[in-house]
């Protein structure tokens, strides 16, 4: 069954909130033992399958896993979110330096497989993975600002280095399409794109990628943070079976622009709304963007992208009643 017609063919909404490294909180564990140890990461999942079932399992989000595949350099802060801490592609040699990654044995990508494998042991519902999209791996590759600079200057290493970055997430995203039902391909930095530069740069690797996802097994979903209402149309032409929306969107302005057959996710505010309000208004904010998409049956509600780990569980607990309690 396609993800389209899971979601709209039950009884009620989907839930699927964003929550990964709240989960590791919830578990007694730093976040970076979870994400360097796959038993680790499995029981910080477990711990949020058991508190809140969610219809959609998604694990801890790892924007710096393929880069540090590639031989970058990556910072855990303490209990914090990693970062990738250099940036070496500038030249055309320098990419050529670089080596595929081996997703069985590069870094920390087999630890990520084996908590793919593991979900569907945990998970209530579906099972959840990233990966991240070609056109932000570019960009770790070469810094975001420069990145953006040679989109206007050097498109064509531009298009060279989106090439070499969709064959080195390629093989990974296949393998855990292999074991989940649904991955997310984050491609935040495609935010700062014009309408005209994301179909020439980002949509042709996202649509490889996508069928590559596909054809392996799992709903290919896109996300992309920020405002995205200009892109929205290109983003609904890239491939993906589903959109995920961050917090500024208009859901239901944006269900009209992607396409009949696709799945939207949203978009209630992680840090506004589920970590800064009491339950109440976790409540008061999830009904009305309920209300707002009463008519669109292909929407899953969720949170508009990876919740801080500080997040209050009593928050994420009134986030799943509220949607349980309606059709």
């Amino acid at each position: 069954m396609g993800l389209f017609a899971y979601v709209t063919g039950g009884d009620r909404r989907l839930a699927a909130p964003l929550m990964g490294s709240v989960g590791a909180r919830m578990a007694g564990l730093e976040l970076s033992a979870c994400l360097e140890d796959a038993a680790a990461h499995l029981a910080a999942l477990a711990a949020l399958a058991d508190s809140f079932a969610p219809d959609i399992l998604f694990p801890i989000m790892d924007l710096t896993l393929e880069a540090e595949a590639l031989g970058l350099p990556v910072v855990f802060p303490e209990n914090g979110v990693p970062s990738v801490a250099e940036h070496p592609v500038s030249t055309p040699e320098d990419l050529e330096r670089l080596a595929l990654p081996d997703p069985l044995q590069a870094s920390r990508m087999p630890l990520f497989i084996e908590v793919a494998e593991g979900m569907g042991e945990i998970a209530p519902a579906l099972c959840g993975a990233y990966v991240i999209g070609p056109l932000t791996l570019a960009a770790e590759l070469a810094g975001a600002e420069e990145f953006a600079v040679r989109i206007i200057t050097e498109p064509e290493f531009i298009s060279e280095m989106i090439a070499f970055s969709l064959e080195a997430v390629s093989g990974y995203a296949g393998m855990l399409a292999a074991r989940v039902d649904v991955v997310v391909i984050l491609e935040p930095t495609a935010v700062m794109l014009s309408p005209d530069h994301f179909s020439s740069f980002a949509s042709p690797a996202l649509y490889d990628l996508c069928d590559n996802i596909r054809g392996s097994g799992a709903c290919p979903v896109l996300h992309v943070c920020g405002d995205t209402a200009p892109l929205l149309v290109h983003m609904a032409d890239a491939g993906a079976d589903g959109i995920s929306l961050d917090s500024q969107v208009d859901v239901a302005k944006a269900a009209a622009r992607i396409k009949p057959d696709q799945l939207l996710m949203g978009n209630i505010a992680p840090v506004e709304v589920m970590l800064e309000m009491d339950a109440a208004g976790v409540r008061n904010a999830c009904e009305n963007l309920l209300a707002d998409i009463e008519d669109i049956p292909n929407f899953v509600l969720a949170t508009g992208c990876d919740l801080p780990a500080a997040t209050p569980r009593e928050n994420i607990s009134a986030f799943m009643q509220t949607v349980r309690r309606r059709p």
